[in-house]
């Protein structure tokens, strides 16, 4: 059962979303908790003229998922607001509401396909310090390391598609310019979940 001591703050939420005695329904609020926190996230965003790409928070709730929940309910938390969007809700950057246009995924759909997998990702590392106990940096430093590469790799690979470009051309609208905003993002987490966080979990606290 979720620990009501450990929710009133989030940087405990970690603990409890882990906890092997929740139930399902209690995964489900913090799978749903996490697709609406995405969802929120994109909205913050904008252009800029050296990218048809916006800048977001998108990545940091698709980081953010995989901080808090295990591993297949960061997967699922992903997946359901990729779900939510194709249905027609306005959950996409900037208000989209689509992910398919004319049955053709748009044309940064490759990036939003890779979320759930980015999540999954920073999830196993923070799985395997819940599991230990303690801070598994080895695992965390991989994780995250590798985390956006599938959104990086899928996201230019289509890009390059939908717009008929290079993969050059691609990387440099897509990928280059994020670069640094997503690195920055994960510095500070990986700060956080490793040098802050506890890994006991509840009952030996």
């Amino acid at each position: 059962m979720l620990n009501p001591q450990l929710l009133v703050n989030p940087m405990n939420w970690h603990l409890t979303f882990r906890d092997q005695n929740i139930t399902i329904n209690e995964r489900a609020v913090g799978v749903v908790l996490f697709a609406g926190l995405t969802a929120f996230c994109a909205q913050i965003s904008f252009l800029t003229p050296i990218s048809p790409v916006p800048f977001t928070l998108q990545t940091f709730a698709v980081l953010a998922t995989g901080v808090y929940l295990r591993r297949n309910d960061a997967f699922l938390s992903g997946a359901l607001y990729l779900a939510v969007g194709a249905s027609g809700a306005s959950v996409f950057a900037g208000g989209g509401d689509m992910l398919f246009s004319g049955g053709v995924l748009v044309a940064s759909g490759g990036y939003l396909l890779a979320f759930p997998f980015a999540s999954a990702i920073v999830a196993e590392g923070l799985d395997r310090s819940y599991k230990a106990g303690i801070a598994d940096l080895p695992a965390q430093l991989l994780c995250w390391s590798i985390a956006m590469i599938p959104v990086y790799v899928v996201g230019t690979l289509w890009l390059a598609s939908a717009y008929s470009v290079s993969l050059s051309q691609a990387y440099v609208w897509g990928t280059e310019p994020f670069l640094l905003w997503d690195f920055g993002k994960i510095v500070i987490m990986c700060l956080v979940t490793s040098k802050l966080w506890k890994y006991s979990p509840p009952a030996q606290e």
